[in-house]
């Protein structure tokens, strides 16, 4: 027994419970990342990229593969938006022969940058001092005129005081 070596103490190789492996990490998906980049940078939306590339709701379950993707499609759109404000202006500053698709370009800007939607007037406090006065003469026509039909003198006070009654009334008689 010259030629094998003896070992003296501690465990016997081989002995005991089997070791178990981790499971295999999962291979992250690897995406075509530049021609989303592309796409993106093209104008397209993101259930478009998702179906021309084939790319599957279960490669896009990783948060950060998801972020990524994302991301690009966030870039993409912002570079298409300032490519098409450019052709725009670049439009803007060439002369009427050969300069291109006026109509395509309005298309793309009132499908992108929001061109067609109506811009908000600004609301601005509503001027109180005429509408009162607008609503104090509109009260003296009312009661000037139920005043003529009634052949007696009725006040805006009177009117109103009418018109509380029959809603009261017609509320009553709904119910």
């Amino acid at each position: 027994m010259a030629g094998r070596k003896q070992r003296s103490g501690g465990p016997r190789p081989g002995a005991g419970r089997p070791r178990v492996k981790a499971p295999p990490a999962p291979k992250p998906v690897e995406l075509p990342w530049v021609m989303i980049r592309e796409a993106a940078a093209a104008g397209s939306t993101e259930a478009e990229i998702c179906k021309a590339y084939q790319i599957e709701e279960s490669a896009l379950a990783e948060p950060i593969t998801l972020a990524r993707f994302r991301l690009e499609l966030e870039s993409g759109l912002a570079r298409y938006k300032i490519a098409l404000r450019m052709a725009i202006k670049d439009r803007g500053n060439r002369t009427r022969r050969g300069a291109g698709s006026v109509n395509a370009l309005a298309l793309q800007a009132r499908n992108h940058l929001d061109f067609d939607k109506q811009i908000p007037a600004q609301e601005t406090e509503p001027d109180l001092g005429t509408a009162r006065q607008r609503l104090a003469d509109l009260g003296a026509k009312l009661a000037a005129a139920a005043s003529e039909r009634e052949g007696r003198t009725v006040t805006l006070a009177t009117l109103i005081e009418r018109e509380v009654r029959a809603g009261e009334k017609g509320a009553g008689a709904g119910a």
